[in-house]
């Protein structure tokens, strides 16, 4: 039993971290992205496969302004939690 409730815990640590990074990754994004404008369905449509897709797209893309604030490692961030390569 003991075993049993120490694999629960860890499962749901695991996973509570997992959130916490993809939060992390994508916290300035989610202030504005929500609903149907979602970032991770906005990558899909624009087939965005890369971080280097997504830095170039939002770096000088039409909303360039908009993104002016976000640093390098921002962007990083936002790619690791979208899992793009």
């Amino acid at each position: 039993m003991k075993k049993v409730l120490a694999v629960v815990v860890a499962v749901i640590f695991v996973l509570g971290l997992a959130s916490f990074g993809f939060a992390a990754g994508l916290e300035k994004c989610e202030k504005c992205h929500k609903g149907e404008k979602t970032v991770d369905k906005m990558v899909a449509k624009a087939k965005i496969a890369t971080a280097a897709d997504l830095t170039k797209t939002l770096r000088e893309g039409p909303k360039k302004a908009m993104h002016k604030p976000l640093t390098d490692d921002d962007l990083k961030g936002a790619a690791e939690a979208l899992k793009l390569k």
